[in-house]
C-alpha cells in the first residue's frame, strides 16, 4: 500500500515494512494531459523530466492526497535507484501501461514552475544541444530549485528474528534498538561506515525497518519580516495610557507611535527608532493591544541609476530603426531585426523606446546584457526609465535576491526583465519583444550542459511567442549579419553616434619596430607612454587594456629551461605578486613561489610575460601622481566589485584604469579620452577558427570607449601583426570590410556559419583511454553516419585539445561538419548513446557541444 504525502513544504512518504520497492518505468502515460493544463481527479500517474542525460520522461503514481492539486509544470522530489532527484512534471495520465510504479514523495509549489511555452522552449533546447528536458529544465528553473530529502529509520520488531543476517545488519539493528530512530548519516556513524543504502534497503523488505523520507526546506526560501499592528477595538482610555507612560514609558511611546503615525510597522524599525528590545513588543502583544503579523519582503538588489533618465529625441537613423521594430511589433508576428550601430550610436534609447511601445500594447519584455555585473550602466538606464516594473536577474545577486525577482516575474508584478544569459527564461506571461544587447558576446554561450547559446535561445523564444527579437551590437557576430545577408533577418544601422561626438581616431603601433630600435619589450611604446603623460596632466582618463591577468604568465629557470607547471593541467603556472603565490588559471590551484628551480636549485629565476598586475606596478612607478587601478578577475572578486571600481571611474577618482577584457563592455565614460591596446595579437594566436573575429570585436569594442564626451578620443594599438585584416579593419571601424574578407575564409574551410558544426570532446584521467575512446567516438560518428545516411558529414581529428590536461583529465576533440543541425543532432545522438555501452564508458566522458565557441 502507499501512504501519501503530505500536502505542505514538508512532505513525507513512509514506505510500509516488507513493501518492496520497484524499479522506476520509463514510459510516457497513456492519456496524457497537455503540457500546463489543472490536473484533474482521475491524474493518477505523472511523466516526471529528470535533470540526467537519459532522453525520455519517468512514469510516477501520484498520491491520491495530490492528484488534485498536481499540475505540469511543477517540481517533484521523486526516488531514483537509492537516491532523491527534484523532477519536472511534464504530462499527466489517468492510466499507465506499465505497472507498479513509484509514488511521488513531495509536492512543494501550489503553482506551476514552468509555463507551457518555457516547456516547449526547453523540450527546444534539449532537441537541438542534445541534451535531456531534464537538464534544459533544471538550467531553466531558479536558482535552489533542487529539493533535499533524508531517511528516518525505526526498527519495527524487538527483536530480529532467526534467519541469515550480515554482520552489518546486525549492527544497524542492534544501533536502532539502543537509540531509537536514526538517520541514514546516523546510523553511519553508530555502525562506521557510509554505504548504508543497500544494508537498509534489505531490512526494510524483509519488515525490520521502517523508512521515512522527510523532504527537507528547499533553497527557494522566502524571505519575511515581523510587523506589529495596533488592535483598534483594543485601544485603552486617555487614564489607562497616561498610567502606562508612568509604568513603563519604552511600552507606551511605541504603542503612541503607532497610534499617532502608521498603525502598521516593522518591529525592527521600532526597535531602532525607540532604542527597544523584543521584550517591549512582546509586553504589549501579551496586553491585547498589539498583533504580530509575518509579511514576506523582496531582497530588492541595489542599483545605481542616473539622474537623468528623460526620453531623448531619436536622430533619423534611430527614428528609422525604431519606427521598422515598432511596425513589426504591431502586426504581432515574429520577426527579427540585427541593429548593427557603431560605438555610441544610441542603441540602447531605440531598446527603451520599443519596449515602452511593447508595454503599451500589454506586452512583456527581456533584455538580454553580457555580464550584467559589467555593465550597471544599461541596467541602470532601464532601472531610471521603467522604474519598479522592472526585475534584474543574474548570478551577482545572492540567491535570495535572484529567487525573489524570479518569483516577482512569475507573479506578473513587473514587466521587464533585465538579466545575464539565464534571463531568457523570465517566467513572463506574455513576452512581446526580446532584445539581445552586444548579442556578439561569447558570454552568451554556456560552456556546461545545456550547451546552449542564450542568443540563439531567445530567437526561438520570440518565434514561439510571435514576439520581436532585437540583436543589438557594434560587432555582429558572423553568423548574425550572415544571416540578415540570407533574409532571414532585417538589418537596421545606426551609422553614427547619437551625441556631436566623433569616432576615435586609431593608430597602430609596430612592436616590432619598437622593439629593434628600444631594444627591450617595453610595455608601453614611447607614443603610447608620452600620450598617457600628457591625459595625466590634462586630468583626462585613460584605459589600458591587457586581455592577461596576474604579474606574469611563466616562470623559468635560465640554466635548465624548467618551467613552473600546474599538476593537473598541462598549462603553466601564473605568478601573481600581490599575495605572492603561482596560480592555474583552468583549475584555480594555487601554490608558493618557488625560491630556486626545482630541477637543478639555480636561484634566481626568470618572470616572463607581463599580466595586469605588473602593468599596473609599471604605472605606479611611471606615473606616481595619477590615481591608478586594476579590474581583473582578481580585484573585482565579491558583490558589487566591478560597480565599485566602474562607480569610481564615472566619478572621475580613477585616473589610469588597466584591465582585461572586461573594459571593453559597454561603458559610457565621457572622461575617457585615451584608450591603449597594449597586446592586439593575444587573441589572434589562438587555435580557433573564430580568432580573428573575437579580436576584431574586442579591439573595435574598447576602442568605442574613447572620445564620448566633448573632447575626442585618440586609440592607439601596439601590434606585431599591424597588417592582419582583422587589425586594419578595427584600426578603420570598418566592420563590412571585415566581414568580407573573414566570410571568405570560412567559406574556403567550410566553417560557420556556411556550415553547421557539433564538437564531441571525450574526457579521462587515463590518458591512454582518452585517446582509445576518441577514436571509438571517430568510429561510432562514422558508423552513425552511414547507417543513416548521411554523406555530406566532414570529421576534424580527433586530435588532443589544445590544453590537452585539464583538472587531471586528458581531452580530446572530434570536430563535424554538416550543412544543417539536424544531421548533426542524429549523428551526436546516436555517438552519445553508443558509446554509454562501451566497457569503458564509465571511465571516460562526452561532452557534446552544438555550434561550439572555441574548440581549446
Amino acid at each position: 500500500m502507499i501512504v501519501p504525502c503530505a500536502v505542505g513544504r514538508i512532505g513525507k512518504f513512509i514506505s510500509p515494512p516488507g513493501d518492496s520497492p520497484e524499479a522506476m518505468h520509463a514510459t510516457v502515460p497513456d492519456s496524457s494531459q497537455p503540457a500546463g493544463t489543472a490536473s484533474t481527479p482521475c491524474a493518477a500517474f505523472c511523466e516526471v523530466a529528470l535533470p540526467i542525460p537519459v532522453d525520455r520522461g519517468f512514469t510516477y503514481a501520484v498520491p491520491v492526497s495530490l492528484q488534485d492539486r498536481i499540475m505540469v509544470g511543477m517540481r517533484v522530489l521523486v526516488r531514483v535507484k537509492n537516491r532523491f532527484e527534484t523532477g519536472f512534471v511534464t504530462a499527466l495520465a489517468s492510466k499507465t501501461a506499465l505497472e507498479p510504479t513509484k509514488p511521488i514523495i513531495d509536492l512543494p509549489d501550489t503553482t506551476p514552475m514552468f509555463s507551457p511555452e518555457l516547456i516547449a522552449l526547453c523540450r527546444w533546447i534539449s532537441e537541438y544541444y542534445c541534451c535531456s528536458l531534464g537538464e534544459a529544465l533544471q538550467c531553466a528553473a531558479p536558482p535552489g530549485a533542487a529539493m533535499r530529502a533524508k531517511r528516518r529509520y525505526t526498527l519495527c520488531v524487538d527483536q530480529i528474528s532467526s534467519g541469515r543476517y550480515t554482520d552489518r545488519q546486525r549492527n544497524v539493528v542492534a544501533a536502532l534498538h539502543r537509540r531509537g530512530p536514526l538517520t541514514e548519516s546516523q546510523l553511519g556513524k553508530e555502525v562506521g561506515g557510509t554505504a548504508l543504502s543497500n544494508t537498509l534497503q534489505a531490512l526494510v523488505r524483509r519488515g525490520l525497518l521502517l523508512e521515512e523520507v522527510e523532504t527537507l526546506e528547499p533553497g527557494l526560501s522566502v524571505f519575511t519580516e515581523m510587523y506589529v499592528r495596533l488592535i483598534e477595538n483594543a485601544i485603552p482610555p486617555r487614564e489607562d495610557l497616561e498610567a502606562l507612560q508612568r509604568r513603563a514609558p519604552k511600552q507606551a511611546a511605541v504603542y503612541l507611535d503607532l497610534l499617532n503615525a502608521d498603525p502598521e510597522q516593522a518591529v525592527a524599525a521600532l526597535y531602532d527608532r525607540h532604542k527597544v528590545t523584543a521584550g517591549v513588543i512582546k509586553a504589549l502583544v501579551d496586553k491585547g493591544l498589539l498583533a504580530r503579523i509575518e509579511r514576506e519582503r523582496y531582497r530588492t538588489p541595489d542599483i545605481d541609476t542616473p539622474e537623468n533618465s528623460a526620453k531623448h529625441t531619436l536622430n533619423d537613423d534611430q527614428d528609422h530603426a525604431f519606427k521598422a521594430i515598432q511596425a513589426a511589433m504591431d502586426t504581432e508576428r515574429y520577426q527579427s531585426f540585427l541593429l548593427k550601430g557603431i560605438t555610441g550610436s544610441g542603441k540602447t534609447e531605440v531598446y527603451l523606446q520599443a519596449i515602452e511601445h511593447a508595454l503599451a500594447l500589454g506586452k512583456d519584455a527581456i533584455v538580454l546584457v553580457p555580464e550584467i555585473a559589467l555593465t550597471p550602466q544599461t541596467v541602470g538606464r532601464f532601472k531610471a526609465r521603467f522604474h519598479e516594473n522592472i526585475a534584474v536577474m543574474h548570478s551577482g545577486l545572492s540567491a535570495g535576491e535572484r529567487y525573489d525577482e524570479w518569483r516577482r516575474a512569475q507573479r506578473g508584478e513587473v514587466r521587464i526583465v533585465v538579466g545575464a544569459r539565464s534571463a531568457i527564461f523570465a517566467p513572463l506571461a506574455n513576452v512581446g519583444i526580446i532584445v539581445v544587447d552586444e548579442e556578439h558576446d561569447q558570454s552568451y554561450k554556456q560552456s556546461d550542459a545545456p550547451r546552449y547559446h542564450a542568443r540563439d535561445v531567445a530567437v526561438v523564444r520570440a518565434q514561439q511567442s510571435n514576439a520581436i527579437c532585437v540583436l543589438g551590437s557594434a560587432t555582429p557576430s558572423i553568423e548574425s549579419f550572415y544571416n540578415t545577408r540570407a533574409g532571414k533577418s532585417e538589418c537596421l544601422e545606426l551609422r553614427a553616434r547619437a551625441t556631436e561626438a566623433q569616432l576615435p581616431s586609431v593608430e597602430l603601433i609596430d612592436m616590432r619596430i619598437e622593439t629593434k630600435e628600444i631594444g627591450v619589450n617595453a610595455i608601453l611604446s614611447r607614443r603610447l607612454e608620452d600620450a598617457v603623460t600628457a591625459r595625466v596632466a590634462a586630468r583626462e582618463q585613460v584605459l589600458l587594456l591587457l586581455n592577461r591577468r596576474g604579474f606574469s604568465p611563466f616562470v623559468m629557470c635560465p640554466m635548465c629551461g624548467w618551467g613552473a607547471e600546474c599538476t593537473d593541467c598541462n598549462v603553466s603556472l601564473t605568478y601573481h605578486a600581490k599575495g605572492a603565490f603561482l596560480s592555474c588559471h583552468y583549475c584555480n590551484a594555487k601554490r608558493d613561489v618557488p625560491g630556486t628551480c626545482e630541477e637543478c636549485g639555480h636561484n634566481p629565476l626568470l618572470h616572463l610575460g607581463a599580466g595586469t598586475q605588473k602593468v599596473e606596478d609599471y604605472l605606479l612607478r611611471s606615473f606616481p601622481t595619477a590615481r591608478i587601478e586594476r579590474m581583473d578577475a582578481d580585484t573585482t572578486a565579491g558583490k558589487g566589485g566591478h560597480a565599485k571600481i566602474l562607480g569610481r571611474l564615472a566619478q572621475g577618482e580613477i585616473d589610469i584604469l588597466v584591465g582585461t577584457q572586461m573594459i571593453a563592455k559597454g561603458h559610457d565614460y565621457p572622461g575617457v579620452t585615451l584608450v591603449g591596446v597594449l597586446n592586439a595579437d593575444t587573441g589572434l594566436t589562438m587555435p580557433d577558427f573564430r580568432a580573428s573575429e573575437t579580436a576584431f570585436q574586442l579591439l573595435t569594442q574598447v576602442a568605442g570607449r574613447a572620445g564620448r564626451g566633448d573632447l575626442p578620443g585618440e586609440v592607439i594599438v601596439q601590434t606585431y601583426r599591424p597588417k592582419h585584416y582583422a587589425v586594419q579593419a578595427a584600426a578603420a571601424h570598418d566592420y563590412d570590410k571585415f566581414f568580407e574578407e573573414e566570410v571568405a575564409h570560412r567559406e574556403g574551410a567550410g566553417y560557420p556559419p556556411v556550415r553547421k558544426m557539433a564538437n564531441i570532446m571525450v574526457e579521462s584521467e587515463d590518458g591512454e583511454l582518452a585517446s582509445r575512446a576518441a577514436s571509438a567516438v571517430q568510429r561510432l560518428a562514422r558508423n552513425s553516419r552511414d547507417t543513416l545516411g548521411i554523406r555530406d558529414i566532414e570529421m576534424l581529428g580527433p586530435s588532443p585539445a589544445t590544453v590537452r590536461r585539464v583538472k587531471k583529465k586528458y581531452r580530446w576533440n572530434l570536430a563535424l561538419l554538416a550543412p544543417s543541425s539536424k544531421a548533426l543532432n542524429a549523428v551526436c545522438r546516436d555517438v552519445r548513446d553508443a558509446f554509454a555501452k562501451l566497457p569503458y564508458a564509465n571511465q571516460a566522458q562526452l561532452k557534446i557541444d552544438l555550434d561550439p565557441h572555441g574548440i581549446y
